[in-house]
C-alpha cells in the first residue's frame, strides 16, 4: 500500500499556472519516487518470517509509510538521476514531433 499526501499538500502552486513544462516536470519527479518505492519495497522484504515480530495490518502501514518516506527523501536529493533523464527524453520527442510537424506543413 502505497501512502498518499492530501492533493493540497503535495501539488506545489506553479502546477495551478497551467504552464505543461512544470507539470511534466513534477511528474517526472513523482515517477522516480514511485520507482524507489518499488525498489526499496522488494528490497525491504525479509527473506524469512520471524515469529519473535509477527506481521499485523499496523506494521504493514507503518512499513509501507517508512518506506514512501525514504524513496520521497532519495527522489527529493536527484542522485539517482531517472527524473532527469525522463524529463530530457519527453523534450527531445516533443521537439521531434515538432520539427515533424513544421517540416509537414511545408509540403
Amino acid at each position: 500500500m502505497l501512502y498518499v499526501m492530501p492533493v493540497s499538500l503535495s501539488i506545489p502552486i506553479e502546477l495551478n499556472s497551467g504552464d505543461d513544462s512544470v507539470r511534466k516536470k513534477v511528474a517526472c519527479e513523482e515517477f522516480e519516487r514511485i520507482f524507489l518505492y518499488e525498489i526499496l519495497k522488494e528490497v525491504r522484504k525479509p527473506v524469512l518470517k520471524s515469529k519473535l515480530f509477527p506481521e499485523n495490518s499496523t506494521k504493514q502501514i507503518y512499513d509501507d509509510m517508512l518506506t514512501d518516506a525514504l524513496a520521497g527523501e532519495i527522489a527529493k536529493s536527484h542522485q539517482l538521476g531517472v527524473a532527469e533523464q525522463l524529463w530530457k527524453e519527453i523534450t527531445l520527442m516533443e521537439n521531434l514531433t515538432k520539427e515533424n510537424i513544421q517540416n509537414a506543413d511545408k509540403y
